[in-house]
């Protein structure tokens, strides 16, 4: 195993480490291709090794930096994390003796913040390492991925000889038949839906047989998945 405690999103790395769906998926699905945003996983290993350091402080399951600043220099100047351009999310990722911490909720709203700055990334992070339940071999997995500018979102379900499932944030749903491997989207659908439907034909690709939830956001340009799980 590398000794860098966090692992990049495509770097395809994930599945030789003991973390849940939430984080492998997400870093599969980056290394097939399909759109991801920039981000990676901080692994459990950084938490244990920045309360070992005193970099941060854990108290009957709360999280404090002991200085921000400290916590930031560490994670880009010590461990040399990479930077991200955009304001990001960061969200849990934990998983207990193989078994994965409930998902986001639907549609939750996400507080994007600017890790440039050493406040608001100690925040971020204490915030979802603080939220983590009290469970036996829990790993406090955490993903950082680049804000995505949703115009429009949801979720589908993708399952063998079945049309795909959606449900659109405002509560819309619709069926729409799997695209088959080389053809286009057809030209009536909205653009969203279009970039939808080549999305979730590579994510039948990439997942292979069986049921799969894939979460999606659409920023007028890209159709990006945001998290996917089994069904």
């Amino acid at each position: 195993m590398a000794k860098t405690p966090f692992l990049w999103l495509g770097a395809n790395r994930a599945r030789k480490w003991p973390v849940g769906d939430k984080a492998r998926l997400l870093d599969k699905a980056a290394q097939a291709g399909l759109p991801v945003p920039p981000g990676a996983i901080l692994l459990h290993e950084l938490f244990d090794l920045l309360a070992a350091e005193g970099v941060i402080d854990v108290q009957a399951g709360l999280v404090t930096a002991v200085d921000d600043a400290w916590l930031h220099e560490t994670l880009y100047e010590s461990i040399r994390f990479p930077r991200l351009d955009a304001p990001a999310i960061v969200r849990a990722a934990f998983v207990a003796d193989g078994a994965a911490q409930p998902g986001d909720p639907l549609y939750a709203p996400q507080r994007a913040i600017h890790l440039t700055d050493p406040a608001q990334l100690a925040q971020g992070l204490c915030r979802v390492w603080s939220s983590a339940p009290a469970a036996a071999g829990l790993r406090r997995d955490v993903l950082v991925m680049e804000m995505v500018a949703a115009e429009a979102a949801g979720t589908a379900v993708i399952a063998p000889a079945a049309p795909d499932a959606i449900t659109i944030a405002d509560g819309t749903t619709l069926d729409m038949p799997p695209l088959r491997r080389f053809a286009r989207p057809a030209a009536d659908l909205p653009l969203f839906a279009q970039r939808l439907q080549m999305l979730l034909r590579g994510a039948r690709r990439t997942f292979g047989a069986g049921a799969w939830q894939v979460d999606w956001l659409d920023d007028g340009r890209i159709c990006w998945i945001i998290q996917v799980h089994p069904r």
